[in-house]
């Protein structure tokens, strides 16, 4: 690294600019981390959406596949880092976002530039050649650090060994409640849903699934009629990929007896509304990943649908695994037992969040403590970029 500069130069890669939030929730915090610490960082992010991601965090942006702009941005970078999320897996897709990451962090190294993988959940790893690549370039890296132990065990399985593996925690966790006062006047709806009366607010999170899409979708009707009918809950569809999510939940609400009594969230808002907006639910059934952190996040009691084993990593590691939902084996009969399970025990569910999320905060926060070392190490020195 060049000493004599004095402002940093850092590239972020991730699944960033598809308006997924939880993935927009890493990058934002992430950001936010590091201009606290190092404010004269100059910081560029690979994106598929690169006014909007340029716009929302005031970064340098790239369109993800613009190889060209991006080796001229690794002629001048100081670090890389790759993450966080889940980037290095082969179960959705068509499984060439191994290659892409993996590519990324190659040139990376080529250039002789620092990479960090930041809190990434690591799998599931399905094909073998995937397997010995993921080994032979990580094996390069500088530094790990993952979210889950599992990833960590998978990578030793990988017989990645070179650096360091920290089990750390997914950066959302650093996220911040803003105000919605002022969008809730802008949209009177949902602020009748959210203070209208005291009906239980219930907030289901939903994605498309790889089994049955039909059948889950008309499990989903009639899990939302049930929970009107039989405890008078207001059901708000919250989306986390805003047009994916957003149509699968219009279909839903299309064939329930009770729609006048569901709110599906139509609007794009950043992480932190997301996360104020759930901080005022009774309960989350979510499908998404961190429908499920956000909730653990702000102490929302929630069930969790099994449709990855992220998801399931994530609530055996806050020893809830009794709030998990097999997708396989569901039925409305377990749904309704797990719901009254959530319903007796939920001052002892919120008070283990408490504890956990505590845990997972500091977790996430050394995220960013081993980057600012890493950096400190390529300096030869301490950082002298935050004056």
């Amino acid at each position: 690294m060049k000493k004599s500069k004095t402002i940093l130069q850092m590239m972020i890669s991730g699944y960033y600019g598809f308006k997924n939030t939880g993935d927009e929730a890493i990058l934002s915090s992430m950001i936010k981390n590091i201009r606290a610490k190092i404010p004269k960082t100059e910081i560029t992010v690979l994106t598929k959406d690169p006014l909007e991601t340029s716009h929302n965090y005031k970064v340098k942006t790239i369109n993800r596949m613009q190889w060209m702009q991006i080796l001229k941005c690794f002629a001048h970078a100081d670090i890389f880092i790759s993450g966080g999320g889940g980037l290095l897996q082969d179960s959705t897709g068509r499984g060439w976002s191994i290659f892409y990451y993996l590519g990324l962090i190659l040139m990376a190294k080529i250039y002789r530039i620092p990479v960090m993988i930041y809190a990434q959940g690591i799998g599931p790893i399905n094909r073998q050649f995937n397997k010995i690549l993921i080994k032979w370039v990580l094996n390069k890296v500088d530094l790990i650090t993952v979210r889950d132990r599992q990833s960590k065990d998978l990578l030793k399985k990988l017989d990645v060994k070179n650096p360091l593996v920290y089990v750390n925690a997914d950066p959302s966790f650093l996220l911040k409640k803003k105000s919605i006062d002022t969008i809730l006047e802008k949209i009177p709806r949902l602020k009748e849903f959210i203070y209208g009366n005291n009906q239980p607010l219930v907030g289901i999170s939903v994605r498309s699934y790889k089994g049955n899409s039909e059948d889950l979708r008309k499990l989903f009707v009639r899990i939302a009629d049930n929970l009107i009918q039989e405890y008078k809950a207001k059901i708000i569809f919250i989306p986390f990929k805003t047009a994916e999510d957003v149509s699968l939940s219009m279909k839903i609400m299309e064939l329930m007896e009770n729609s006048e009594q569901v709110y599906i969230l139509k609007e794009q808002f950043e992480p932190e509304i997301l996360l104020s907006l759930i901080s005022r639910l009774s309960f989350m059934l979510g499908m998404r990943l961190h429908s499920i952190m956000f909730s653990s996040l702000v102490q929302i009691p929630f069930l969790a649908f099994n449709y990855d084993p992220k998801v399931k990593n994530f609530v055996y590691n806050l020893d809830l695994p009794e709030l998990l939902l097999d997708l396989d084996n569901l039925s409305l009969k377990a749904i309704k037992k797990k719901v009254e399970y959530v319903r007796e025990n939920n001052d002892k569910i919120i008070k283990v969040l408490s504890k956990k999320v505590k845990i997972l905060k500091e977790k996430a926060n050394y995220n960013n403590d081993l980057l600012f070392r890493l950096l400190e190490s390529k300096q030869g020195g301490s950082l002298t970029l935050d004056d």
